[in-house]
């Protein structure tokens, strides 16, 4: 697809009009037409199929928190039980909903190496999945036809990170994971959680093979299958399913609910380099929401754009797609784009109610919590990947605490939440607690309370 050639005047003109309609409309509560979850469904309070797939321990979700869990899991019973001190052969494995690692994962983001240092400490950067480290980078704030140079706010400073493809990491995790004796289920999403009074006993994947009636279509067809395990770790990124279900089925709240944004981002194939990376704030969301764009160079010829825009703008009719086509418009990004190619396009949702959305506790009897599906992420630094990663690591060493002592109950897990609450995931969230909220008063008075925020 070659750069759109639309007359951004009328782009422009199209926003101002949305942004000038957008505050005339009744305002849309979307928490009060959102159905409940199907909790019966979800919970399933019935013994195993007679068929079911045995494993210790069962990862759902393969991305960086699970994969990361996964292989500190392996290696911990590995080097235990070559002291002689372990506890014998530990199933470990990993259900991914996708067809192969990686696939549900787009390209591009800003890593903190941290957590792969703790989970590789042999590893030189070089050897890591890592395109290339951050050189030159800048802020800017955008208006219609303009962008101002400003300076980086402390927590968006980017200075021994290093650019990355986020597939990549995965599809590397996982070829890691393998190499230590972990299962990968890719094609299987699960579907619910086995339960046996207050504890986890695993998941039922998803039948697959059915018609859009629901019902069995026929060679194509393969039922659900029982995955049983001493502890099912919830890895299945923001707004799983199962971590909701269970969260709501335990009443285990936090003291403020979720937030949620909205993150669109294309890879394009581009005919000249981008030389840093760039964050801006400021148009097309001046008035009508909180959120920016970037765009990282993986390479001298491919760079990734996108749009992160926060899920509580009054406007139902935004389209932040929509914004995007506005954003590749910009003089900042026209000129990088030019003659390019757009290769791939998707969205994900993203937590950002950080350190005050965390869950009272994130484990319980035969389960953990990690990753996204926690609330770990920091929209002041806009990181998620290593808190994702280190909350695995954390977790793994609480099961692995807990298969020595026997006791994969919730309190022979509570040593997971404790661990993630005085670590650098949460001390890093508690202090950039106020900086999401302040943009509830809109973006000028935002701007200011983060501001006073940072300096206090």
């Amino acid at each position: 697809m070659k750069t759109d050639t639309r007359n951004s005047e009328g782009q422009d003109r199209s926003v101002r009009d949305g942004q000038r309609t957008g505050r005339a409309r009744r305002r849309i509560d979307p928490a009060r037409h959102q159905p409940a979850l199907p909790a019966d469904s979800l919970i399933l309070r019935e013994p195993p199929d007679a068929e079911a797939v045995p494993l210790d321990v069962v990862f759902v979700g393969g991305g960086p928190a699970g994969l990361a869990g996964a292989i500190e899991l392996a290696r911990l019973v590995a080097e235990g039980n070559e002291a002689g001190a372990g506890v014998g052969e530990v199933e470990i494995g990993v259900l991914e909903k996708a067809e192969g690692l990686g696939d549900h994962n787009l390209s591009g983001a800003v890593v903190n190496p941290r957590a792969f240092r703790d989970l590789f400490p042999g590893m030189e950067v070089p050897d890591l999945p890592f395109r290339r480290p951050v050189g030159r980078e800048a802020v800017y704030l955008l208006t219609e036809r303009s962008a101002i140079r400003i300076p980086a706010p402390p927590t968006m400073r980017n200075h021994g990170n290093h650019i990355a493809s986020i597939c990549e990491i995965v599809r590397w995790l996982g070829e890691r994971a393998e190499e230590a004796g972990v299962m990968i289920l890719p094609g299987f999403p699960a579907d619910a959680l086995l339960v046996d009074g207050d504890d986890v006993i695993g998941v039922r994947t998803a039948p697959r093979g059915l018609n859009r009636g629901g019902e069995p279509d026929g060679a194509n067809y393969m039922p659900p299958v029982d995955v049983t395990a001493r502890v099912t770790v919830l890895s299945e990124g923001t707004r799983g399913a199962l971590t909701q279900a269970y969260l709501d089925w335990q009443r285990i709240g936090s003291a403020n609910p979720q937030i949620y944004s909205l993150g669109v981002k294309e890879l394009w194939e581009v005919k000249r380099p981008l030389d840093r990376i760039i964050h801006t704030m400021g148009w097309p969301l001046m008035k009508d929401g909180f959120g920016g764009t970037f765009a990282y160079p993986l390479a001298d010829d491919l760079v990734a754009l996108g749009l992160v825009v926060s899920l509580d703008y009054r406007d139902a009719r935004l389209d932040v797609h929509g914004l995007l086509q506005h954003v590749k418009h910009h003089p900042l990004f026209r000129g990088v784009l030019a003659g390019g190619e757009m290769v791939e396009w998707g969205a994900k949702t993203i937590p950002e109610g950080g350190y005050h959305s965390l869950p009272a506790r994130r484990h319980g009897g035969g389960i953990c919590i990690v990753g996204d599906a926690a609330g770990y992420v920091d929209v002041a630094s806009l990181k998620g990947i290593h808190y994702a990663m280190h909350s695995g690591i954390l977790a793994a060493r609480a099961i692995y605490r807990a298969l020595k002592a026997g006791d994969v109950s919730e309190a022979g897990l509570a040593s997971y939440t404790g661990a993630v609450d005085r670590s650098f995931v949460v001390s890093d969230l508690k202090r950039n607690r106020n900086m999401r909220l302040a943009f509830k008063s809109g973006f000028v008075m935002g701007g200011v309370k983060a501001s006073l925020a940072t300096v206090t």
